[in-house]
């Protein structure tokens, strides 16, 4: 093992290494910091956050600054306000010891402020890309002069629609500026990004650092999708200390679940692109104080925001590729503290779930929904402590009080007492909705010849994708359009280049193909085939398709929301 004293780092920047308490680099820190500081140089490092990455750029970074030139010398570019001023406090102290001026610009806060800090003379700029174009097209900051650009979270920065600004800032730098690229992934954007601005790249990949298997427990669950939200509330219910993030595939989808869990008397935020920076930083605020102890988000909109001690991850349906995974469930188990991940899945990803196992070397164990005893036994502990809490506290006694109380007898209070626990800890459990999870299967490795879409699902084909400008929440909308079909109920949806793969309910599926016939999405007219059952890898596959339709005839199903709850639930934990 390499330590930091190992590198050819300034004095300052050991010093202060050593004043907060590094000692050794991660292995990206490891690998790209002699690199970036052995010659300038076009550079792509492919890791999550949680892996050092900030330090990996950020240190060398440093180390290239002219501290005798007061001007703008390197640029970082993050996707949202969150990350820049992480990756700002996190370079701070380096930036102070070596007297280097450094200052965050994002949107949502003062303009006028942003361009007094600029006019002083700031060497290291670290801003978003929306309000670095501001500034740009104002004239209030000038790239020009700057040596160094770093694109971090480049993949998220895409994702988020941020490609024409990411583009115009490039144009704005010199043309002999170097390019340190990182991303968690390396979609097809990221590719056509660095054949386009970059030059003789070096690359480093670090794996699965967020998805450390010693301190995360990963399991899976085959739920159908009409059962996914009892099903979380159940695993919410049975834990002692839930307190993370449950990850969708949609803004729509997002708002639904959060609005089902408030009404049922949860304590949840959500986080997707419809909200406003006001909004986002609200719900973050709430998060890290604890007044919420969930949030419903989207991949985009989780990006950049690190949150300590989250004890859980649930993934509402499986992302779109691996990489996402191991990002979503390294936000629990960090710092050596143990953490919960659980993916829901319909029986077809069986086959996903083994893929991961053996990609990244870590086990996902089969787990089954908690039964109503398994709530009922975690809820009798939290009325044990409840009683421990009453018998404990100091009360105002009161004459008519506790004559009426001596009038009882002792099989009486015993009575009152069960009924008064039992109303406030157990009788909405007990009116709960009966539903029959079934199990999950104990070896995915024989669920993995499964093929095709799940049963009781469909699969078709919409003839306009990623290239049309179409993204999910414009499919969700299209297809709620039409009243046949709410948000829940639709099982999956993929936006490539020219096409979009939607799984919906079999009965649903023909009805829609009818109704959508003749109809536009993104101001195209939108041809509709029905996709027949071929291989398929968790979603990413594809399948052949055909004009007209069928009735499905897959495994599984999934279709709308099952029932919440509410009912007061008093002192007990993480609701109101």
């Amino acid at each position: 093992m390499i330590s930091f004293k190992d590198l050819n780092l300034s004095i300052e920047t050991q010093q202060t290494l050593e004043k907060l308490g590094f000692t050794q680099p991660t292995e990206i820190q490891a690998k790209a910091i002699p690199l970036l500081l052995s010659k300038p140089m076009d550079f792509h490092g492919q890791a999550q956050t949680g892996t050092g990455k900030t330090l990996a750029f950020g240190l060398p970074l440093l180390e290239r600054i002219d501290k005798t030139n007061r001007f703008a010398q390197a640029l970082v570019v993050a996707p949202t306000r969150e990350l820049a001023l992480q990756i700002c406090d996190s370079l701070k102290p380096f930036a102070q010891a070596a007297q280097i001026s450094i200052t965050t610009i994002y949107g949502g806060s003062s303009m006028e402020e942003q361009i007094r800090n600029l006019r002083r003379g700031v060497q290291v700029v670290i801003g978003t890309p929306g309000r670095l174009n501001d500034h740009l097209r104002r004239k209030t900051l000038d790239i020009g002069t700057i040596k160094t650009l770093v694109l971090d979270e480049a993949d998220i920065m895409l994702d988020m629609g941020f490609k024409d600004e990411v583009e115009e800032i490039l144009r704005h730098a010199p043309k002999n500026r170097e390019i340190w690229l990182f991303s968690a992934t390396v979609k097809s954007g990221i590719s056509d990004l660095m054949a386009a601005y970059m030059h003789d790249t070096q690359s480093v990949k670090v794996a699965k650092k967020t998805a450390d298997a010693a301190t995360t427990q990963q399991f899976y669950c085959v739920v159908p999708m009409r059962q996914r939200l009892p099903a979380l509330q159940r695993f919410i219910e049975s834990a002692t200390d839930f307190y993370g993030f449950v990850f969708c595939q949609t803004k729509i989808l997002t708002s639904e679940i959060a609005e089902q869990l408030i009404r049922a008397g949860y304590n949840v935020g959500a986080l997707h692109g419809d909200l406003s920076q006001a909004q986002r930083n609200l719900v973050i605020k709430r998060f890290k104080s604890k007044e919420i102890s969930i949030v419903i988000a989207t991949d985009v909109a989780a990006r950049g925001i690190d949150i300590a001690n989250l004890t859980y991850v649930i993934n509402y349906s499986l992302p779109e590729d691996l990489e996402s995974y191991v990002h979503r469930i390294g936000r629990t188990g960090r710092a050596g503290k143990t953490g919960t991940a659980i993916s829901f899945i319909n029986r077809s990803e069986a086959r996903t779930i083994s893929i991961l196992q053996k990609r990244f070397n870590f086990t996902i164990s089969p787990i089954d929904v908690p039964s109503k005893e398994q709530i009922v036994s975690s809820r009798l502990k939290f009325a044990q402590e409840y009683l421990a809490q009453v018998s404990e506290s100091h009360i105002q006694h009161h004459e008519e009080l506790k004559s009426l109380v001596t009038q009882l007898s002792a099989e009486e209070l015993r009575d009152i007492i069960e009924k008064m626990i039992y109303d406030k800890f157990i009788k909405s459990i007990d009116q709960e909705e009966n539903i029959n999870f079934t199990s999950t299967p104990k070896d995915v490795s024989s669920e993995s010849g499964h093929h095709g879409t799940a049963s009781g699902l469909q699969e078709f084909c919409l003839a306009v994708g990623v290239d049309d400008g179409v993204t999910q929440d414009d499919v969700v909308e299209y297809l709620t359009a039409t009243k046949l079909i709410t948000a829940d109920q639709i099982a999956k949806i993929r936006v490539i280049k020219r096409k979009t793969f939607v799984e919906v309910p079999s009965a649903t599926a023909q009805p829609l193909v009818n109704a959508l016939s003749n109809t536009s999405l993104a101001g195209r007219k939108t041809r509709i085939t029905i996709v027949e059952p071929q291989d398929s890898l968790g979603g990413g596959g594809r399948n052949r398709e055909r004009t007209g339709g069928r009735d499905g005839g897959y495994r599984g199903n999934r279709g709308g929301f099952g029932g919440g709850r509410g009912g007061d639930r008093g002192g007990y934990r993480g609701r109101r």
